[in-house]
């Protein structure tokens, strides 16, 4: 763990050690600073943040430049046994999680009533560790869940029992919540999804490449009924009853492909109408016992899913709907209920991904305060690693990325002035969120210091009250949607909006000892990726103030859609698994955003060194391959074949090895750092370009 004294200092120095001031202009933190005779300055790849041992120089890196810059870090890094996947994310991920578990180990024995905060969180980590209590209270907690799934006899006890799940956030049968609406971006509107499968994706019912997991799927519901009392037959009965469902469900859910289409989601209609798609369930009470009555006016996702509901909800079996709800009841509610059934999730998790071993507790415990309490746990964190002042460097950043995009515009040969103006107005209307909010939540619900799975379920119904009683009302343009300590960033294109927790302000991305270069190659990058998502294919069809509208002359949209197909094609001929391929289309958000990430950072890099005296060779590496090598060096990854099957067909995503690769043969820049001869495989003779 890295201490908070070094980390409250890499905090304060963020501006400079981006060459936002003076001295990173001219200085490189650590270095040799002796002048040379050719204005150059010798130092390593060490003084300048960049780790050597991570490369594989027997590596060309004109032929694989993941390989060259990560070989060596994927030689000396193993899987830990207890994860799918390792990568430079989950390292900074431990030592955020080192940090708050020392928090929350702390407020488990603080004295209580010196901090409402600290307490809630004390209690709900105590809770959690208490395995011997979870043991004793058995199934207490969920009981009245159970109770309600035992009570389905007909159509209203069936809608009762789905209020009462959807309330604890058991995602059964359909999905329902606010969001801002697509044409009216200030007012949220009620959304209604596709929902209810139990395992990862719609292909897993069908798909030959899922056979062994929907097998292990089966095995995991015969012996998860087996726990709750039913026979060896009953059992079989319940889970064909389930798979039936689920099978059912899948086969009107959308790809993921097709859910990328923005336009294709909207749907709106209104509750009558909704009502004859599905007849047989009743919405407006549906909508009152989640304590948003009078709904009138909805938005529907996949208006093919709920009439096959409508089907389902007038041929489905009252034991079969039992045992489906059930099922996922008690898998959702796993970790907070005795040992077996934790042990039984865990069983098919590890069939599903091949992690080997499940995760210490304390870790798990952490998750789940997080889960319920993220923005009380963030404010101990943020107090400890991010001061109020790193803020401003933070955001100085984000400007001259922004700035930088701005410059790319305005080069486009193929954008029309008027589209050109109204991009410019988008990007200088962004909105940029900084560390963290500026007014915290308040978690009004009691917790006990002795009752996880009671803690667990007022926490759900917490959020998903929030969440859900939104609809009709004013969209918050501020609030942020994922905590601080989240080693991440988004951009949200219906707020036209963008996160940079404090959380990813760490190396690999981020370091007060790396030089301007090495930074901008990994936060830069990330930077430019999440602004870059507000002029992707799915980004691009909202305007500056987050409705979806045509702010394209048409001709620049043509020619902006089929810049987009190059890069798809590009990437669908990617193999990733023997005979598997990244899925170009499902991936051209991700794979817009990374290109335009690595082009942004570059750029703004060179702004930010523009002037400087001096110039820092590393190791023999000039400025501007460390700053490629910055990017590399950000995504070294490893992870399970299963782990990765699973991820082309749900991963908006490129693997990592292709968001370096993909992103740096479509770069110029990168040839010319590197000196590629054209036709090699980082310079192709056909690349694409969009920002």
């Amino acid at each position: 763990m890295i201490v908070a004294p070094r980390r409250t200092r890499a905090r304060v120095a963020l501006g400079a050690a981006l060459g936002l001031g003076l001295a990173g202009l001219t200085a490189c933190p650590g270095g040799n600073t002796g002048k040379q005779p050719d204005n150059t300055v010798k130092v390593s790849l060490a003084d300048v943040g960049l780790d050597q041992a991570s490369l594989d120089t027997t590596a060309d890196p004109c032929d694989d430049f993941y390989q060259y810059a990560c070989g060596g870090w994927m030689a000396s890094n193993e899987i830990p046994a207890d994860r799918a996947r390792w990568s430079g994310f989950d390292a900074i991920h431990d030592r955020n999680e080192a940090v708050l578990h020392d928090i929350l180990e702390d407020a488990r024995k603080a004295t209580p009533g010196a901090d409402p905060i600290i307490d809630k969180l004390g209690a709900f980590y105590g809770s959690c560790m208490d395995e011997a209590g979870i043991e004793q209270a058995g199934m207490t907690g969920i009981q009245p869940l159970l109770d309600s799934i035992a009570a389905v006899k007909d159509g209203k006890s069936l809608e009762a029992a789905i209020i009462a799940l959807h309330d604890a956030g058991v995602g059964v049968v359909f999905n329902a919540g606010a969001e801002a609406d697509f044409k009216d971006s200030t007012q949220n509107a009620m959304w209604l999804d596709s929902g209810g499968l139990g395992l990862p994706d719609r292909d897993y019912y069908s798909s030959k490449d899922f056979a062994d997991k929907l097998d292990a799927y089966q095995q995991h519901l015969v012996r998860l009924f087996g726990l709750l009392g039913k026979t060896p037959a009953e059992a079989q009965a319940a889970t064909a009853d389930v798979l039936a469902i689920e099978t059912a469900l899948a086969g009107a859910t959308r790809t993921n492909v097709e859910r990328r289409d923005p336009a294709k989601s909207y749907n709106p209609t209104d509750v009558p109408a909704l009502a004859t798609q599905t007849p047989g369930f009743d919405w407006p009470a549906y909508f009152a016992g989640r304590g948003k009555a009078g709904i009138e006016r909805t938005i529907v996702t996949t208006p093919e899913f709920f009439t096959k509901l409508g089907e389902m909800f007038g041929s489905v079996t009252p034991a079969a709907w039992q045992s489906y709800l059930t099922s996922h009841l008690v898998d959702d509610y796993a970790f907070a209920l005795p040992k077996r059934f934790d042990d039984e999730a865990f069983a098919l998790a590890k069939a599903l991904t091949g992690v080997e071993v499940q995760r210490d507790r304390y870790k798990r415990c952490i998750d789940a305060v997080g889960q319920a309490l993220p923005e009380a746990l963030a404010q101990p964190y943020v107090a400890k690693m991010f001061p109020g002042a790193s803020k401003d460097g933070a955001a100085a950043i984000v400007d001259a990325i922004a700035a930088s995009f701005g410059d790319e515009v305005d080069t486009l040969d193929w954008m029309s002035a008027e589209t050109k103006a109204k991009a410019h107005d988008k990007l200088t209307k962004i909105a940029k969120m900084i560390g963290y909010p500026d007014t915290w939540r308040v978690y009004d619900f009691a917790v006990s210091p002795t009752n996880f799975a009671a803690n667990t379920l007022a926490g759900i119904r917490f959020e998903t009250h929030r969440q859900f009683v939104k609809a009709g009302t004013p969209v918050d343009r501020d609030e942020w949607l994922m905590p601080p300590y989240i080693v991440n960033a988004y951009y949200n294109p219906l707020a036209n909006n963008t996160a940079l927790p404090a959380g990813i302000l760490q190396p690999p991305f981020f370091g007060v000892d790396r030089s301007v270069a090495a930074n901008a190659g990994g936060i830069g990058m990330v930077i430019g990726h999440e602004l870059t998502h507000g002029f992707d294919d799915q980004g691009a069809q909202f305007d500056a103030s987050g409705n979806m509208s045509m702010w394209w002359q048409q001709a620049d949209y043509q020619s902006f859609t089929e810049r987009g197909k190059c890069l798809a094609d590009q990437y669908s001929t990617f193999e990733v698994l023997p005979g598997k391929f990244v899925n170009g289309q499902l991936t051209l958000g991700e794979n817009i955003a990374d290109l335009g990430g690595v082009k942004l950072g570059f750029h703004a890099y060179h702004r930010l060194r523009d002037g400087a005296k001096q110039q820092y060779v590393a190791d023999g590496f000039t400025e501007d391959q460390q700053y490629f090598l910055g990017v590399g060096q950000a995504w070294c990854s490893k992870i399970r074949d299963d782990a990765q099957l699973s991820r082309l067909t749900t991963d908006p995503h490129s693997p990592a090895r292709w968001r370096v690769n993909g992103a740096l043969r479509n770069t110029p820049e990168f040839a010319q750092a590197f000196k590629c001869a054209e036709g090699s495989k980082m310079r192709p003779a056909q690349t694409c370009s969009i920002w």
